[in-house]
């Protein structure tokens, strides 16, 4: 502190003493927790992880077991029980290969047929078992491109939180920023008046009078910097009210303009500023300035977003195969019209409208498990085919255009790729001609702010010896603390310019497969 008739107006300029710990933290973490926004995009990527999961469970192995439904009937003849037990086991991965089997079964007892013979026992009609898989087919294919947009929706969900969290802290700086540029303009204000003081202490000396012109223009541009101050002190009190709100905190406006015009100029606003610089961060922490050629042009957000976007696109044309060809084989137990078990196979075949299967069905001659499975009545050896043809014109005309569509697009997205590496050039530009501005700046405050702080410490000794008076030590007081709000200014622009960095470009830890596997 210094000489106790100074005591009170001093504290006003020594705001960062008795700061043992910032409170910068606590302000910032209760600025990003009360972000509506924020919170919004956090559960939004929590819930695309869901949905990721939810898509590589869809299209994995896929397990399937039935009992089919149980039907009971009973008479006076006696009960029939009928059930068809099936399973199935699909393999998108292999050529979306599948496996089914079904047994329709029925289980007869104390039944007596029209000749009073019993039919008792299990019967089995048409059970089968059957293996299909893709020869020629697009289905790997685009379960990986349905994979890749599930596991991109969510890194791009996980991107926007982290991104919008960057953003807060942003407008969080930003709101700090203008509070000191207000705090600032306090000091200004009254620098203004204490150099009007001074003014008008040298004409009172120099023997005017309170009636000359001369004394009353300077005592009026007394009264109007006494107001420039108080206007200046209102709103920076109701901009840190505001702020408080957003980060959670309370603050109370301590400002009072009663009798302010017969206040002595280091009087005038004292508590309400030292309230506002008693709230506010007495420090902001020294960061180094990310340097923009340090990152990857590739992780460029626009050019990653531009690659990923071609990358993806390329696949679903790729996946869109103009001819699919597959294959089946299986058993059938106990064909329904030839009475015997058959072994079953085919193919099928799709191309731009055009679709064709034909099978094969090849009786045994025998029945792998008779049961109590009936071979009377009409029964034949003989192998029965199948054959099935299907054409669609406007498919057939429609994938013409579709080709040429794929054409444009894939131009498109090159375009799109290389306007992307273009903006990132500028944008590289601008970020690294910031980066010199923000330091040059910094160095320059720094100076001003050891100038004036030595030209302070002269006042003092100097009020001491009577050399100077007291307006004129206030005066540099004030200049060195409004240095020190520029350097405060300058370490928030600087917090500000890193994180804007940051949202330029894909960080790494937020490189998903997604993106490695491009």
């Amino acid at each position: 502190m210094k000489k106790v008739f100074l005591a009170g107006i001093f504290s006003f300029f020594t705001i960062f003493s008795g700061f043992a710990e910032s409170n910068l933290p606590a302000l910032l973490f209760g600025y990003l927790k009360n972000d509506l926004t924020l919170q919004k995009y956090t559960l939004t990527a929590q819930s695309k992880a869901l949905d990721y999961d939810s898509t590589k469970i869809s299209n994995g192995i896929a397990l399937t077991l039935s009992t089919g439904t149980v039907k009971i009937q009973s008479s006076a003849n006696g009960t029939k029980y009928t059930f068809t037990p099936s399973a199935s086991l699909a393999l998108p991965e292999l050529n979306d290969t599948k496996l089914t089997a079904s047994l329709p079964m029925t289980k007869k007892s104390g039944y007596e047929s029209a000749n009073n013979i019993e039919e008792n026992g299990t019967f089995l009609d048409n059970g089968s078992v059957k293996l299909s898989t893709g020869i020629v087919t697009s289905a790997p294919l685009k379960r990986k491109v349905t994979l890749l947009q599930a596991e991109r929706a969510y890194i791009e969900a996980e991107r926007a939180a982290q991104n919008q969290a960057l953003t807060v802290e942003n407008e969080f700086y930003t709101n700090l920023k203008n509070l000191y540029n207000y705090a600032t303009k306090v000091l200004t204000a009254r620098n203004d008046l204490y150099d009007d003081e001074i003014d008008l202490k040298v004409l009172t000396a120099q023997g005017y009078s309170k009636t000359s012109a001369s004394y009353r223009r300077k005592y009026l541009e007394i009264q109007s910097d006494r107001r420039n101050v108080f206007e200046s002190l209102r709103k920076l009190e109701r901009e840190t009210a505001i702020f408080a709100v957003k980060c959670g905190a309370e603050y109370e406006q301590v400002f009072s303009p009663e009798n302010f015009e017969k206040m002595k100029p280091e009087e005038i606003g004292n508590a309400a500023f030292e309230s506002v610089m008693a709230f506010l961060p007495a420090e902001i922490p020294g960061v180094e300035m990310e340097d923009v050629l340090s990152y990857k042009s590739e992780d460029y957000t626009k050019t990653e977003n531009a690659v990923w976007s071609k990358y993806i696109s390329d696949m679903k044309r790729k996946s869109d195969y103009s001819l699919e060809v597959g294959a089946y084989g299986g058993y059938t137990f106990n064909e329904t019209s030839s009475k015997f078990d058959t072994v079953d196979g085919g193919i099928t075949f799709d191309w731009r409208g055009i679709s064709a299967s034909a099978g094969v069905s090849l009786p045994t001659g025998q029945n792998l498990f008779p049961l109590n499975a009936s071979t009377s009545g009409q029964t034949s050896k003989s192998p029965v085919y199948t054959f099935s043809l299907t054409l669609t014109p406007n498919t057939w005309r429609l994938a013409s255009i579709d080709k040429k569509q794929d054409e444009l697009n894939e131009k498109i997205d090159e375009i799109t790729v290389k306007s992307a590496a273009d903006d990132y050039d500028t944008a590289v530009l601008d970020k690294l001609t910031e980066r010199g501005d923000l330091r040059w700046s910094g160095k320059s405050y720094a100076e001003e702010y050891e100038m004036y702080s030595q030209l302070e410490y002269d006042m003092d000794k100097w009020l001491a010896q009577g050399s100077v008076t007291e307006s004129d030590y206030l005066d540099a007081a004030n200049s060195r603390e409004k240095a020190r709000m520029n350097l405060l200014i300058n370490a928030v622009e600087k917090i500000i310019y890193n994180n804007n960095v940051k949202l330029m470009f894909v960080r790494e830890n937020e490189n998903g497969k997604a993106k490695n596997e491009n």
